[in-house]
């Protein structure tokens, strides 16, 4: 009697599996996406008109003028942004710093 019990559960195990599977399989997957692309450049131009990074940019551009001469301040926060940082440009604008206030 209680090897019965057992397979009937076991039976009533795969069943729900069965179902579940298959409801899982029938439900419409809905997906909300428009047909127009943005681009990566629209988006950093709205995130730094929003966060006004412009002016932050050109005030780092004001403060680091004089030591980092090869830098530009928007083309490193957009290599940044993107992913694609230079970091032989910025240890050489470093190391050229140091060696300039060590004279």
């Amino acid at each position: 009697m209680l090897k019965i019990k057992n397979k009937q559960l076991v039976n009533l195990k795969l069943w729900i599996i069965i179902l579940s599977f298959i409801c899982i399989c029938i439900i419409p997957h809905n997906v909300q996406a428009s047909e127009e692309t943005i681009n990566s450049e629209s988006i950093m131009k709205s995130q730094q008109e929003a966060l006004n990074i412009n002016s932050f940019i050109q005030e780092a551009d004001k403060y680091t003028k004089d030591v980092y001469e090869d830098l530009d301040m928007g083309e490193l926060f957009t290599s940044a942004i993107t992913g694609n940082i230079d970091n032989g440009t910025i240890i050489n604008s470093i190391l050229r710093a140091v060696r300039w206030r060590s004279f």
